[in-house]
């Protein structure tokens, strides 16, 4: 691993900021001003590290194209508000080995610090894995992030878990500097950070700030924000309160916002609507997505709301 791949991976601590791309409501368009500003706005919170991801990102409803260009807008944005932000793009979550290389090569050429790798194919072997990752880590210079969630069974049955021998390949890799563990599974979380922490950073992902604090003596060095997608004010408050010492406002944030954003909004209608819900009531953007994803109806956003305003959220920003 090269000096700046080290310096990269050995900033990777606290909270990620993952991009939620804004639609226009009328057109269906990417709200690229919207999502300038939620950039700027992420930024002044105190934020640094910023990822354009699959899911997060709604992949899944642009082109490849559209991806391209979402992944460079974030770059230039970020970077021009300061070169030293760390930003995290992606490639498709269904794609070849060689789309996903045109991407990684695409992520180099516009600047950005890292590309994130997924694979959605069903998964058959080691070996297949392995030398996707080895191919793209060949074909470029970039660093390269470990999107490690279940593969769905090439041979039928339950999702497949990725191997731990798998892993440690493939991060051995000489580009591949961090991993978003995505298991939302603690027993095997706990393995790949024990096996991972002195090679990679990781960013867990599924739990939001309880869950990193679960992993944060065992290697863990970051985790992907919940809460702070819509007030991003409260993940760095977080941060500067867990480092130093005031459990107070760790425990209040952890138990009086993000336990009951995740009790009244998340497990009853879902991340992906509520998030957009609170993000539109946030004054960011709209909750609007591209069909076939319909935005949260009315009736249930509005009991959602009244929960989300009674949370002490002004009092708990430091």
């Amino acid at each position: 691993m090269d000096k700046y791949h080290l310096d990269i991976r050995d900033r990777i601590k606290g909270p990620v900021f993952s991009i939620l791309t804004p639609f226009d409501p009328e057109t269906e368009e990417i709200d690229f001003n919207s999502l300038e500003r939620y950039i700027q706005t992420v930024y002044d919170a105190g934020g640094n590290i910023f990822y354009v991801m699959a899911y997060n990102s709604r992949f899944s409803q642009l082109t490849f194209d559209e991806i391209k260009t979402l992944n460079e807008f974030v770059v230039k944005t970020a970077k021009a508000i300061d070169t030293n932000n760390i930003v995290i793009v992606a490639d498709p979550p269904h794609c070849s080995t060689k789309i996903s290389t045109e991407f990684a090569k695409h992520a180099e050429a516009v600047g950005a610090d890292m590309i994130s790798l997924i694979v959605r194919e069903r998964y058959y072997s080691n070996q297949q894995i392995f030398t996707h990752f080895k191919m793209i880590n060949d074909a470029c210079s970039i660093g390269i992030l470990i999107h490690e969630m279940p593969f769905l069974n090439g041979l039928g049955g339950p999702i497949v878990q990725w191997p731990l021998e798998l892993l440690d390949q493939v991060a051995d890799l000489s580009n591949v500097i961090a991993i978003k563990e995505d298991a939302k599974n603690d027993d095997y979380s706990d393995q790949v950070i024990r096996l991972l922490k002195d090679r990679v950073s990781i960013i867990i992902s599924g739990g939001g700030k309880s869950q990193w604090m679960r992993f944060e003596d065992k290697g863990c060095q970051a985790w992907l924000n919940g809460i702070g997608v819509f007030e991003p004010r409260l993940a760095t408050s977080f941060w500067r309160a867990w480092n130093s010492g005031n459990k107070n406002i760790v425990n209040r944030i952890v138990n009086e916002v993000e336990a009951p954003f995740f009790d009244h909004g998340v497990k009853k209608y879902g991340w992906h609507l509520t998030i957009k819900v609170a993000l539109e009531s946030f004054g960011h953007m709209s909750k609007h997505d591209r069909m076939p994803l319909m935005p949260l109806g009315k009736e249930e956003a509005d009991k959602f709301l009244i929960k989300l305003d009674k949370l002490p959220i002004k009092e708990l920003i430091i």
